[in-house]
């Protein structure tokens, strides 16, 4: 869990869990991110959204489908869809 408190330790959990293409195993890496930024709350503070919305994302199944399509096209294209920390942030 500690890893998942840092960019690169999350970004990892969360890329290999796109590169699976399965939305169940995308939603669990989010959860497991959330839970080690100190929950649902906070992350969607931090994110600028609600926590409804940040609930939404990870709960419902048609919207990680839509991360999971987004990355399968890039793919078809000869591109990759990756979770990278930002550079600008702690």
């Amino acid at each position: 869990m500690k890893a998942l408190k840092e960019a690169k330790g999350a970004a990892r959990h969360l890329s290999r869990a796109v590169r699976q293409g399965d939305p169940v195993n995308l939603q669990g890496a989010l959860l497991d991110v959330i839970r080690a930024r100190g929950g649902y709350h906070k992350v969607a503070a931090a994110s600028g959204m609600s926590e409804w919305r940040l609930k939404l994302i990870l709960w419902d199944d048609e919207e990680c489908w839509k991360l999971i399509r987004l990355g399968k096209l890039l793919n078809g294209m000869g591109l990759r869809l990756a979770v990278r920390p930002d550079d600008k942030r702690k």
